[in-house]
This record gives structure tokens, sequence and C-alpha cells, in this order.
């Protein structure tokens, strides 16, 4: 390998840190503030600031739903649900913008927006 290719290789691995970096802080900027839109059958019901938000668990049996949602470290997801599939649940957790999940039997949906 001569001296050329030395240098062509480390200016690659340059960009590439430097790019690392950059998707680094953007994801970082895209968690903060992040908010947690929770809605049913396309009716808003809750906004949640994630980051404002203490460990918990949203039972949503009051809006005539049989689901129990999460938040745990700043993050949200569904923790059970009468659905008979049970895909929300495998949905895990979110937290940043544009991820979302939803309960389709219940029409329950959770989608992360950013501020």
């Amino acid at each position: 390998m001569g001296k050329a290719d030395k240098i062509i290789l480390a200016i690659i691995a340059l960009v590439a840190l430097v790019s690392m970096g950059i998707f680094l802080l953007m994801w970082q900027n895209q968690t903060e503030g992040a908010t947690a839109l929770v809605s049913i059958d396309g009716e808003q019901i809750m906004e949640l600031k994630l980051e404002q938000e203490e460990d918990r668990q949203i039972d949503l049996s009051e809006y005539g739903v049989e689901v129990v949602l999460e938040i745990k470290d700043h993050q949200i997801r569904f923790l059970s649900s009468d659905c008979p599939d049970h895909l929300c649940i495998g949905f895990g957790w979110i937290d940043h913008e544009p991820q979302s999940a939803v309960c389709m039997p219940n029409r329950v949906a959770i989608s992360i927006v950013g501020e």
C-alpha cells in the first residue's frame, strides 16, 4: 500500500467519523424535547413531554380501551393490550421523532414529535 492509498484511507476514515458525530448530534437533538401524542380513534387524549415524565404506567381503560402504556427512562411503549395479536407490544420503546406505535384493534396510537 503506497503513501497515496494511506492518505485516501485516512480521509475516508475522517469523513466517516465526522458523519457519525453529526448523526449522533442530530439524534440527541431529536430526543430532547420529544413529546408523545396519544390518540384513540384519531382523537388526541394526551400529550406527554417525555423529558419531564416520571416512570409510570398509564391505564387507558377510562377511555374505553383495555390498554396500558408504560413510561420509563423518558421512553414510552405499549405494556399490555387486550387485542388478539399483541403486535403493539412488539413495537417496543419509542422516544424520538418520527417513531410511532399503533394498536389497531383498540384504535390507540402513540406518535413522537419534537419541539
